[in-house]
């Protein structure tokens, strides 16, 4: 079978694509291409399109899988040139609109792109033979609006092969790496991870600690106190950080728990969990649905909370045999049923079948 990925706001090495989706397919006999309209950067929005569309034509493929509104309408204007074999599919890992797509605009700019946005999503839901999910709430509108049409749940869990097992300290009394990866903005709760990472040093100054930062953007210099060093490492590619995420030894997500953060399913978090590490993440809608036992390998806490997170990162420190449990939890969750390899064969069926 010809299976093309049709990318309008992801790169053809995208995480998920890349190494999972278009690899499991690979690896079940079927030819695969990666079309990304996103790297044409010299291109306007109209050129993308058009370079998107000849692709697919040239390429003729049987299956389209697109992540995008627009990806879709230009699978369908595909479809329709070559034939009704064709199937269209629509792999939805992202709001629209989102707030991102409504930033620095008026409101009644804001007003307008959001009735825009909603529509063209509805016309994708329309155009398309059927849906692959990345997590339950972004399933919900399409769901409901199109509840006849075949979909699959298809989630953001790691890799068993991709993530670098890297066996947990005996105890962090003699280092305790706190990482965190992701944009330096308030709204990703960096702020809140470096104050947290402030208190936890001055509350144990015997214990070396270190704040890994994994960004594009480069952190601000602050007065730390002396047993607390920033380690920033630039950005990643994708397999550097399945390599390197081991390293840290317990993660830091204290993202803002608004309306669309609290049902966005958080992708790293399957990558932290299979480190066998332990984890602190907002209190999200989105986790409390999709991991149900995330209790057992860490702490789930409103953003500002910073009693309750720094207790509990002072527990892993003081406590080995609790901090020792909760990685072998995380590992053996992640082990056992929150992996790709659970749900590959899944979604090669349903690319093959449609069901």
């Amino acid at each position: 079978m010809k299976v093309a990925f049709s990318l309008m706001i992801h790169n053809s090495d995208d995480d998920r694509v890349a190494y999972q989706e278009a690899a499991a397919l690979q690896r079940a006999g079927d030819e695969v291409s990666v079309f990304s309209a996103y790297e044409q950067k010299e291109k306007s929005r109209e050129e993308k399109s058009e370079w998107l569309l000849q692709q697919l034509l040239d390429y003729q493929p049987e299956v389209i899988v697109c992540d995008t509104p627009i990806a879709v309408k230009i699978a369908y204007k595909v479809k329709k040139k070559i034939g009704p074999h064709v199937r269209v599919l629509y792999d939805i890992t992202e709001w629209y609109p989102s707030k991102k797509n409504l930033r620095n605009v008026s409101e009644i700019k804001k007003i307008l792109r959001a009735f825009l946005l909603s529509f063209a999503s509805v016309m994708a839901g329309l155009l398309a033979d059927a849906f692959i999910f990345g997590e339950y709430y972004k399933s919900l509108p399409f769901k409901i609006l199109f509840f006849w049409k075949p979909s699959a749940l298809v989630s953001y869990y790691a890799s068993k092969e991709a993530v670098k097992q890297i066996e947990p300290k005996d105890t962090l009394q003699t280092e305790c790496v706190l990482y965190y990866s992701g944009n330096l903005t308030k709204e990703k709760g960096y702020d809140r991870v470096v104050s947290v990472a402030q208190k936890v040093a001055a509350l144990r100054q015997n214990v070396p600690f270190k704040l890994r930062i994994v960004s594009a953007s480069i952190p601000e210099t602050i007065v730390l106190p002396d047993n607390l060093k920033i380690d920033s490492s630039g950005w990643m590619s994708f397999p550097q950080f399945c390599e390197t995420v081991g390293e840290g030894d317990i993660y830091m997500d204290l993202r803002d728990n608004d309306m669309e953060n609290s049902h966005c399913l958080p992708i790293k978090l399957f990558y932290y969990m299979m480190a066998g590490r332990p984890m602190i993440y907002s209190n999200l809608k989105a986790i409390q649905k999709g991991v149900p036992e995330f209790d057992e390998i860490g702490c789930m806490s409103e953003p500002d909370d910073e009693e309750k997170i720094t207790a509990f990162i002072l527990k892993c420190v003081d406590n080995p045999n609790f901090y020792r449990q909760l990685c072998q939890n995380s590992l053996n969750l992640s082990s056992q049923r929150y992996n790709w390899e659970n749900i590959e064969n899944q979604f090669v069926k349903f690319i093959h079948n449609g069901i």
